[in-house]
């Protein structure tokens, strides 16, 4: 199975898709017959961010099994981690568990690399794994919990004078290098103050999504959803088929907030074209 060329037709829907544009661009994708996978992918992705998840999970049986169409690795991972949470939802879990198996079956057929397969298993027994109650597995994003005994600012100016002599620590690209390190060791109060102080600026996604985790933790959803639109302005698809920010399935502690309303807010925030 080979890569998948999308033609401009395409493409130029999916760019009204990800401009927010959704019931225009879903009646240009409508009269688009062609390239079922891809086209079963892009309305997953709709139906994941507006809780349509029975649609969203026949979307995904339909476009997953010919994921060699397209290049962008991530775009498996983070369907995986989205269909998981929706069968789960759902009471889903037997159909979820026959489709990774027959999915994996598939995939065990001669002509496939060894490490493309090694990739499938690990991702499927994984996920099966989730569909049984499992936490803290390795596809799982490190917990992150609330630090009040941490490293103070002193400690983390320090360490940007130390190995990065030429950043200020009063200024974006400082926080760009420290923001990561105060999150997992820093006192929580002061890292999200200094996230806070230059948020607007941060161009790193997992800035972001740690400072959302963490002001969950602390009660502040207000902010959390503000940390969370921050990462979906600066959200850059790998490619064209990609038309919104699936990768917030991955974390569990941000589905509280994930409601239906939100989500459907951020389906209509435009996006980056790749």
């Amino acid at each position: 199975m080979e890569i998948v060329k999308i033609p401009k037709k395409l493409r130029d829907i999916l760019d009204t898709l990800r401009s927010g544009q959704i019931e225009s661009g879903l009646a240009q994708l409508e009269e688009f017959k062609d390239f079922e996978p891809q086209n079963a992918l892009v309305l997953a992705e709709i139906n994941y961010f507006r809780g349509n998840y029975e649609l969203a999970m026949a979307n995904d049986e339909k476009a997953l099994p010919f994921d060699e169409q397209w290049y962008a690795g991530n775009i498996l991972s983070e369907h995986f981690f989205a269909y998981t949470s929706a069968a789960i939802s759902s009471n889903a879990q037997q159909r979820a568990e026959k489709f990774y198996k027959t999915y994996l079956a598939e995939k065990k057929k001669p002509g496939l690399e060894d490490y493309r397969l090694a990739i499938y298993k690990h991702q499927v027994s994984q996920h099966l794994a989730k569909l049984k109650g499992k936490k803290n597995l390795t596809i799982d994003p490190a917990p992150l919990k609330i630090i009040k005994n941490g490293k103070d600012t002193p400690c983390f100016i320090a360490q940007l004078k130390k190995y990065k002599p030429k950043l200020a620590y009063d200024s974006p690209k400082g926080a760009a290098y420290l923001l990561s390190f105060r999150f997992e060791e820093g006192n929580t109060d002061e890292s999200l103050a200094y996230y806070e102080q230059y948020a607007e600026e941060l161009t790193n996604e997992d800035d972001h999504l740690s400072a959302a985790r963490l002001l969950l933790l602390t009660g502040e959803v207000e902010k959390a959803k503000t940390a969370i639109r921050n990462y979906v302005k600066i959200w850059y698809p790998v490619e064209h088929l990609q038309i919104t920010p699936m990768r917030l399935w991955e974390f569990e502690d941000l589905q509280p907030i994930l409601t239906k309303e939100f989500k459907e807010e951020i389906l209509r925030m435009p996006k980056a074209k790749p």
